[in-house]
This record gives structure tokens, sequence and C-alpha cells, in this order.
């Protein structure tokens, strides 16, 4: 597919995060107006759009009006509400809608990695006590389970350690499908952002680990030391999967290395997750400008790893003793956004240098956060 989008055209928006924002003020830098689309009257995407619409449960208006207006539209975020994707369908969204279906549903999505031949840990589905416990017979203890609808809350998961701890599901037995997978310890999350462009080509970003530092807030870091069969295995899957999705555009792969080294797909994930601003102190075009050039039909910019960089949360605790270091480091780039739809969190710190090692040791001693071991 060839298509060009020139600046002066209108570019719709939808999306709720930081990057969003970071979006917009990348296309309005281009030359381009922005229409955004957001849940909360308070969005950091609506404080930058031009034009502004603001979705509301069965308010078909704002959506249509949106649509009308805009003359491409592109998403930042995979959790759509169903009245949005139904209006997607016949418009100009170089993104396309299919990924949204797989980025739902884990069924649909272990179902689709299972028929491109891609290394997933074994799962089973059940909606009742029986089933659950049938499931761990069957796939052995400990056990993660889940919602089937990856939008449903995080907090609704439990981690079984064995037969007795059944009764811990109890609360998410409501005739709903349930994903029930192994719980492996001790593992490393890595992520690789892929952008994909209407031609084809691909450009990949530096693989990064990333870390949960508490709920919905999440660290990351450029890795240095990883075996290159194990980087070799991500991007091969990486770039398989955009292929095989027809995906134009900025989308993350999640994975799994377990402790005994085996390498596991989690997810594919499109738009831009916020983790992804790690990349702006450390190559040399941020993810948020090679998404736009992706949807736009610009010719993708090669990515040259600059440094390495750690990308840390800061909360309103964090805030007054990260200002203690303000006249300090040099190699800080502060971050603050304070919005509420984006709560806990309040901002972030990019920290870059030549080992991500020795930054994460440094962010370790200067005691604002709190580092999980």
């Amino acid at each position: 597919m060839s298509y060009e989008v020139l600046p002066g055209t209108t570019i719709g928006i939808i999306g709720d995060g930081i990057t969003s924002r970071y979006l917009a003020q990348a296309a309005h830098n281009t030359g381009y107006q922005v229409a955004g689309y957001s849940n909360y009257e308070d969005s950091v995407l609506l404080k930058e759009a031009d034009y502004r619409f603001l979705g509301k449960e069965d308010n078909d208006d704002e959506i249509e009006s949106f649509v009308a207006l805009s003359d491409i539209i592109t998403y930042t975020s995979a959790w759509l509400p169903v009245q949005i994707t139904s209006q997607l369908s016949n418009q100009v969204v170089p993104q396309g809608t299919n990924i949204l279906d797989i980025t739902d549903d884990h069924a649909l999505a272990k179902a689709f990695y299972e028929s491109e031949s891609l290394n997933i840990l074994p799962y089973e589905t059940g909606s009742s006590l029986d089933e659950i416990a049938q499931a761990g017979t069957k796939l052995g203890y400990p056990l993660i389970v889940k919602p089937v609808f990856k939008h449903k809350n995080i907090d609704d998961q439990v981690i079984l350690r064995g037969e007795w701890d059944l009764g811990l599901v109890a609360p998410m037995i409501d005739g709903s499908t349930l994903l029930i997978e192994p719980w492996l310890d001790n593992t490393q999350s890595f992520v690789m952002t892929a952008v994909r462009g209407a031609n084809n080509e691909i450009a990949l970003y530096p693989l990064r680990q990333v870390k949960a530092m508490s709920s919905n807030l999440t660290s990351a870091w450029t890795v240095g030391n990883i075996a290159d069969a194990v980087v070799d295995e991500i991007t091969k899957v990486t770039e398989k999967l955009g292929a095989a999705l027809n995906y134009v555009g900025a989308y993350d792969v999640t994975f799994l290395l377990s402790e005994h080294g085996t390498l596991y797909l989690r997810n594919v994930i499109p738009g831009l997750s916020k983790t992804t601003v790690l990349y702006d102190a450390s190559v040399n075009i941020s993810v948020a400008n090679q998404h736009l050039r992706a949807i736009t039909g610009q010719k993708l910019t090669d990515v040259v790893f600059d440094q390495s960089a750690v990308y840390l949360p800061i909360t309103e605790k964090e805030e007054p003793l990260l200002y203690r270091h303000w006249q300090i480091q040099s190699h800080w780039q502060i971050a603050t956004y304070h919005y509420g739809n984006l709560l806990p969190q309040t901002g972030h710190v990019l920290a870059s240098g030549t080992s991500s090692e020795q930054l994460l040791n440094q962010l370790q001693v200067a005691g604002i956060w709190q580092f999980n071991n």
C-alpha cells in the first residue's frame, strides 16, 4: 500500500495517555492539524488538540463528528470502546483494526500466536472452580488466573500456589471465561518496539527490559547484556507479527524469559506505550515521530542507538525527593504532567549514559524510588 498524507490535513488521534500528547505535538511540529478524541475532559491529548471531542457513553454524535473531521485516524492505545472500533472500520486508519481484536481477547490472541507457530506458555480456559481445578492438574502449580478480556482490571488476576488457593478465584466466578496459565517465578520481561511503514519497511528500536514498580507503574531500561540468540529470536518474532497483521505504525511485542533461558511470547500491543519515551534519550528519533512518519506515508528513519537510558515513573511521593537532585544530576531529564486521568503517575525521569547497569545503580542510590528486588 502506498499513500501520502501531507501537512495541512487533519490527523484524528484517539488516546488518553501521555504518548497521545507527544504524538499530537509531533503532528503539530510537522504542520498537521489535530483532532483529539478522549474519554477524559482533562486529557493531555485534548489540551494539545485543535479540535476536541469528549467521549461519553452512548454519545455517537461526538464520534461521528470526530470521524468526519479527520482525514486519517490513529490510536495510541489498544483499549478502545466498542462504539469507536465499529466506526473505524470504514475510515482511513493506517494501523487497521484487526490487531484490536487480539489485543482485547486473551483466547483469540493465543489462537493467533499458535497459528503463527510462536512459542507461548501453555494455557487453559474455564469459567468454574471445577474447570480451574482441572486446569491446575493439567498445567501444574503455580498458576495465574485472569479474565480472558485484557481490558479488565489487572487487579482481578490471582496467583494460585496450589489447590489450597482455589478459593481465591471464587470472587472471579461470574459466568465469564477465565484464562489459566502457568506462573513462572524469577523471570525477566522484555519489550521490542517496532514501527512498520506503509510499504512494509520496518524500523526496530533497541530492546528494553521492563519491571513493575507497583500497580500501573513500570520502569524500563535499554538492555546491554543479553545473549545474541535471544535478541535474534525477539527480532524475528517482532517482524513476523507486524507482517502477519499487516499493521502500519508503532507496536510493542512483549516477551518473558524464564530462569532456564526459555523465551515466551506474551503479547503484541499496538500504539505507543508510555515506556517508549525511553527512546527519547537513547536513539535519534522518538517513537511518536516515527509512528507519524509511518501513518502519513513518509519513509521511515533509520534508528541509530546513541546511549543507554533508564525510564522511571514519578508519583507525588517521589516529587519532593526528586527536586533535591535538581542542581546535581546533569544526565537526568525530568518531565512532569499533572493530569487526573494519568494518576498515580505525575511524570517520569529519563537518565542516560554509557551503561544501563550503572544508571540503575545510581538511581537506586539516589533514594527516591523503592526498587523491588
